[in-house]
């Protein structure tokens, strides 16, 4: 398995970018605040030993407390004979855990993937083929979403009880309270009416038991093609989905020349309270545009982000490559994330994961660009930040000293104050003696 998607997310972006996607690149930047910047690496032991394996998809809790991460390591837990899997560490105790384990601590005996984690570090979802999490097992050998307590030590199967054999439930988000579950499912038994025969994002009330279908228009029409990538907001109160549907929306018309494009993907927003379904990346006409790799929420769900090629979702789009977008789903304005302080358009293009802090000031993403912060001349992938309020952008993958990365770095997450950061790297010289020769999950304490 392979933790850092370097080649795939970029072969995906390039596949659908219509434009010159140009790749060049530049160094380091200071802190804001009065704290000192500094680097640690978090894919390690309890003891600080490096990973005898690679290291990557790591997320914070909301607290920034906890870390999520997948690994091939077979060292990070001692008598741990069991190699891969997502584990999680304790940024207070160095502490590292195995997060696909069965109540009674009994490894997954099948792969695991797309783990994230509740505000708090308390709750762990993941997807797994494994057939020992819980009790009667997965006898359809069917991909499920389980849900870990940390704090009791439960494990328990989010649906279960498969009517169908060999179904699909996976891709899950959580909420920060750790009440919602957003996921993919490949069922047709988890509502009434369901007959589309496509995959449809869903979410589960935990404390209710209840579930619903969001992938639907707002007067509640089944979308007539499948939705995927699934995104709750932190608190809850929206559920953001990639969907080939052409009449979620109708007002923005069917989109079905963008939808005859085979990777084209359009970005919705659900209102859980309301159930309205609105379109969250559109361009300056309010027609559909199509996102790429990844897409989110602020943590009050109020902007939905983004990237797309699209040259028509801001004015003065003229870099042909994708770039980091936030649309204000209340005002329905978009503005362009990856430029630099000036306002320079980027010079390579922005793809992954686009993240925004709580208070919605900090907005994060990742870049191939070299102008959007003095002295990048790396030449490699980097994540950044922008002060929505100020335009400073500084990057987020550096040595504790400043230095650039010597390799690519992708897949960041951040904490709910935008002060903690952590992301994957290939990078040798972010810390001393990284001498593992793999992927590593670093932390980046901003301020």
């Amino acid at each position: 398995m392979r933790y850092l998607r370097r080649t795939a997310v970029v072969a995906a972006v390039l596949g659908t970018c219509l434009g010159v996607c140009v790749t060049v690149l530049p160094a380091a930047a200071a802190a804001p605040g009065g704290h000192r910047a500094r680097t640690e690496r978090v894919s390690v032991t309890a003891d600080g030993a490096e990973a005898n394996g690679e290291s990557g998809q790591g997320k914070i809790s909301g607290d920034g407390r906890v870390v999520v991460f997948s690994s091939g390591a077979g060292n990070l837990i001692p008598g741990d004979t069991r190699k891969g899997g997502p584990f999680v560490k304790d940024l207070r105790t160095g502490r590292v855990e195995r997060v696909a384990v069965a109540t009674d601590g009994t490894p997954a005996d099948g792969s695991t993937w797309d783990a994230a984690v509740s505000g708090n570090g308390r709750y762990v979802v993941f997807s797994s083929d494994a057939t020992n999490l819980v009790p009667g097992g997965n006898p359809t050998g069917s991909t499920e979403v389980y849900v870990r307590d940390r704090w009791t030590r439960r494990t328990e199967i989010l649906i279960g009880d498969p009517k169908q054999a060999r179904v699909d439930n996976s891709e899950p988000s959580i909420s920060a309270d750790g009440r919602y579950v957003a996921f993919l499912s490949t069922r047709s038994d988890l509502v009434p009416g369901d007959t589309n025969n496509a995959r449809d994002v869903f979410v589960k009330d935990r404390w209710r038991g209840t579930v619903k279908r969001v992938s639907v228009a707002s007067d509640g029409t089944q979308g007539d093609g499948e939705s995927i990538s699934p995104v709750i907001s932190a608190n809850g109160s929206r559920v953001g989905f990639k969907s080939r549907a052409s009449n979620l929306v109708p007002q923005a018309g069917t989109g079905k020349e963008l939808l005859a494009r085979p990777r084209a993907r359009v970005f919705y927003a659900h209102e859980l309270r309301t159930g309205r379904t609105e379109l969250a990346a559109h361009s300056l006409t309010g027609s559909k545009v199509a996102v790429l790799t990844d897409i989110g929420l602020s943590p009050d769900g109020r902007y939905a982000l983004f990237m797309s090629a699209n040259s028509d979702i801001v004015a003065g789009d003229t870099n042909h490559t994708a770039d980091a977008f936030a649309t204000d789903l209340r005002t329905g304005d978009t503005r362009r994330l990856s430029v630099a302080a000036d306002g320079a358009e980027a010079n390579g293009m922005s793809y992954g994961h686009v993240a925004m802090s709580a208070d919605n000031r900090y907005a994060f993403f990742t870049s191939a660009a070299s102008n959007l912060v003095p002295g990048d001349t790396n030449g490699k992938e980097d994540v950044f930040v922008r002060d929505l309020r100020t335009g400073a952008v500084q990057r987020v993958n550096v040595a504790s000293d400043g230095a650039q990365a010597n390799e690519f770095s992708l897949n960041f997450g951040v904490d709910l104050s935008g002060r903690t950061a952590v992301f994957d790297s290939a990078a040798g010289n972010l810390v001393p003696k990284d001498t593992n020769g793999g992927g590593d999950v670093f932390l980046r304490h901003l301020r």
